[in-house]
């Protein structure tokens, strides 16, 4: 359970922000960086009570974060971050291959030099961390350079769908990291990306992409106990 002692660590909604979406923003960073896990509880009665704020900005932000599959409702238990399934791993990570793939290809069309140069800074900065065995810093790069491609696709709404998609596997992607050879492999997958995006071959960067999520599919899987599901324990 999350309680009040763990929400004044962040402290209070910075005062140059709408108080609702600060709760919202706030809530989403803690449950992306993993600060709040699959399984816990969010009151609603402590965060408000935590930040001295009304409990209506805490319930729409909890609201804007169950439609965006962030958190979930559960009958008897109150608002949980929700626990994945394989089903739900297979389910999204397919969605993401058509999406990302789409994105990867656009970028390879569309991507101009420095942010070519941006995603060849994000390889050396990943092979450093690599070699330094630092996971959290892995899965940042990992992340910051999914969101540098739908991005450089230049489709607004293409990259909603996928900041969508990729907020709820965002747990999922920090376990696979950590299974063995995933990291290595990856780098590998992500440097063969961004080859075929320098080279303008939109048709390889796109089955590119679609190898590299395929495999972070197969280890996210891997990483999660056999009959996991969305309810917390």
């Amino acid at each position: 359970m999350t309680g009040a002692r763990g929400m004044t660590a962040w402290g209070p909604p910075p005062r140059r922000e709408p108080v609702g979406a600060a709760a919202y923003r706030l809530i989403r960073e803690a449950i992306l960086r993993g600060q709040l896990t699959p399984g816990e509880r969010l009151n609603e009665v402590e965060l408000a009570r935590a930040w001295q704020i009304s409990r209506t900005p805490i319930r729409d932000a909890l609201r804007r974060l169950e439609a965006e599959g962030l958190v979930r409702a559960v009958p008897g238990k109150g608002v949980i971050v929700p626990r994945l399934g394989r089903a739900d791993v297979d389910e999204l990570y397919e969605i993401l291959e058509g999406l990302e793939g789409m994105a990867a290809r656009r970028t390879a069309e569309r991507a101009s030099g420095a942010q070519l140069a941006h995603l060849n800074t994000l390889i050396k900065e990943y092979g450093v961390a690599l070699r330094q065995n630092n996971v959290s810093r892995l899965g940042e790069i990992v992340a910051e350079f999914h969101t540098t491609i739908s991005r450089m696709a230049l489709n607004g709404r293409l990259e909603r769908a996928i900041e969508t998609v990729r907020a709820q596997l965002a747990s999922a992607e920090r376990q696979a990291l950590r299974q063995r050879g995933t990291a290595t492999r990856s780098f590998r997958e992500l440097a063969k990306l961004t080859a075929a995006i320098r080279a303008r071959d939109g048709g390889r960067a796109e089955a590119a992409m679609r190898e590299h999520l395929a495999s972070l599919r197969l280890d996210a899987a891997a990483a999660l106990p056999e009959g996991e599901s969305r309810e917390p324990a």
